[in-house]
């Protein structure tokens, strides 16, 4: 009996002991599971219980860096360090922190990528509060501003649909009395823009008071008139669209530089010497341009149009920072007076004829041939990086303006005489964050030939290069513009009897059309 019950005695602590086993808490998840799941798929902790921490709690030493790396970054903001900002907020991001910090973090990180101008990352991070399954303080904040910059997003990426815009220099521009009428007119007429062309000189424009004072020239006059026009335009629902060449604005500043301008090569006198135009790779200009484009916008214009009408010829741009950028980019010089030897002609129609031309010039020649190449298209590449950055800093104060890109015909159908004779790459422009792309077509406008002639000079080039080149490329045919000459001085048009319908039916619908009233002024 003694025996029996030491047995069951035995047995009865052995099953004491397996009991207790099982109470132990279980090994703590991986690391990568260290944030809880939203609360909605698991339940939380009752604290009533005494349970101090979970075993999936971010330990508290951790929780301190999070929140100095919070607070830091808030101070950055609070003092409009953005950079700063954004580059702890995104650090403290990627550790992971608890909700309350990721949270605030996310909202702050994209203020802070607004303030920035970088749309974009900003939508993503207001995306990421929005539609949060868990419940936060930002999260109806969130959902307005997500929708306000998607909204705005695609208005700057698309043009406005159908446009029937008006092209018009300053010079043409009625005085203040009359153009309430004029615009009044327009807007009858089916017109929906205006597109004001600054042209290149800077000078003359009408003003009311008084006729026998010079016409203003410096920006803060430019501003003054083009606030009034967009103004009275606005309120006839008409959009105001600018028209600028770069490589002619510092014709507005009070004073430039003499280093600002450009310098080309004289095949005559084989000496490089100053242009009437100006250097787009100058740093100190291209801050000039940047500051230009700004004042312009914040006038309240709709876009703005970057013209070619004096474009980048073969000869141009061999100003000192042009060849000091070159060299660093490539590692070898260009030497005009090397490259432009008697004879020497790009464009000739194959590379064979050229070499035996100038066989007698030996591989000195050859290697010319390479580097001018090579020159001709980092000056097309450069120009477009130089327009690009500019836009890039004009979005961050406008967000919502448009830019569009003027393209030559012989872009689309003869890229390598665009590339020698305009530094325009129109295969690369395309890749480039423009809005649209306006095609004209190349008019003189000092020939004696009549209306018709110039329209038929206009199907021929323009419409072959938009309807095979250029609309395959794109996504809708909102991002081009086609150019023509206003009949008579007046627009054209679509839709009406006569030679106008024939035109504008070989375009699909929804193509932009600019009504030019400079070609036969």
């Amino acid at each position: 009996m003694t025996t029996w019950l030491k047995i069951c005695s035995l047995l009865l602590c052995l099953g004491l002991l397996a009991g207790c086993g099982r109470t132990r808490p279980p090994q703590g998840p991986p690391v990568s599971d260290v944030i809880p799941p939203p609360p909605a798929v698991e339940s939380a902790p009752d604290r009533d219980e005494g349970i101090v921490s979970s075993p999936s709690e971010v330990p508290p030493d951790i929780q301190r860096i999070h929140a100095q790396l919070f607070q830091q970054s808030k101070k950055y903001f609070e003092e409009k360090s953005y950079p700063q900002t954004i580059s702890g907020l995104t650090r403290l991001l990627a550790l992971l922190p608890e909700e309350p910090i990721e949270v605030q973090s996310r909202w702050l990180l994209a203020q802070a990528y607004r303030q920035v101008g970088e749309w974009e990352a900003a939508r993503d991070q207001y995306r990421t509060l929005a539609v949060s399954s868990n419940a936060n303080p930002y999260q109806a904040d969130a959902q307005l501003q997500f929708k306000e910059l998607q909204r705005l997003l695609e208005q700057f990426t698309m043009p406005p649909l159908d446009t029937q815009a008006i092209r018009l220099t300053l010079e043409q521009l009625p005085a203040s009395g009359g153009f309430d009428q004029g615009i009044k007119k327009m807007k009858a007429d089916g017109v929906t823009t205006l597109l004001i062309d600054l042209g290149c000189e800077g000078t003359g424009f009408h003003t009311d008071p008084p006729r026998n004072s010079k016409a203003p020239r410096h920006l803060l006059d430019l501003q003054a008139l083009l606030r009034s026009y967009v103004e009275r335009s606005h309120q006839l629902h008409l959009l105001v669209y600018v028209g600028v060449n770069l490589r002619c604005i510092g014709n507005w500043h009070d004073s430039p530089l003499p280093e600002w301008r450009d310098r080309t090569y004289n095949v005559t006198t084989r000496q490089t010497q100053d242009s009437r135009f100006f250097d787009l790779f100058h740093p100190e200009y291209q801050q000039f341009l940047d500051q230009f484009l700004a004042q312009l916008s914040g006038e309240g214009v709709d876009g703005l149009v970057f013209l070619d009408d004096y474009p980048m010829g073969m000869y141009d741009g061999v100003s000192r920072s042009g060849l000091t950028r070159f060299q660093t980019a490539f590692g070898v010089s260009f030497d005009p007076v090397r490259a432009f030897q008697p004879g020497f002609d790009p464009l000739r129609a194959s590379r064979a004829s050229k070499v035996s031309s100038r066989s007698t010039q030996g591989s000195s020649a050859l290697e010319e041939d390479s580097v001018f190449w090579r020159w001709a298209g980092w000056k097309a590449r450069e120009r477009l990086t130089v327009v690009e950055q500019l836009i890039s800093q004009l979005r961050k104060r406008h967000l919502t303006v448009q830019c569009g890109l003027e393209l030559h015909p012989h872009g689309l159908t003869d890229p390598v005489r665009a590339l020698v004779d305009y530094a325009q790459d129109a295969m690369e422009a395309i890749r480039r964050p423009f809005s649209f792309f306006f095609v004209r077509p190349e008019i003189d406008r000092q020939s004696s030939s009549d209306q018709l002639s110039a329209i038929e000079k206009l199907r021929r080039i323009s419409t072959k290069a938009v309807l095979t080149r250029l609309l395959p490329l794109l996504d809708g045919p909102r991002r081009v513009w086609v150019s023509m000459p206003a009949e008579r001085g007046k627009r054209i048009a679509p839709g009406t009897a006569g030679s106008s319908t024939s035109l504008l039916d070989e375009f699909p619908s929804g193509i932009g059309v600019v009504h030019d009233l400079r070609a036969f002024s």
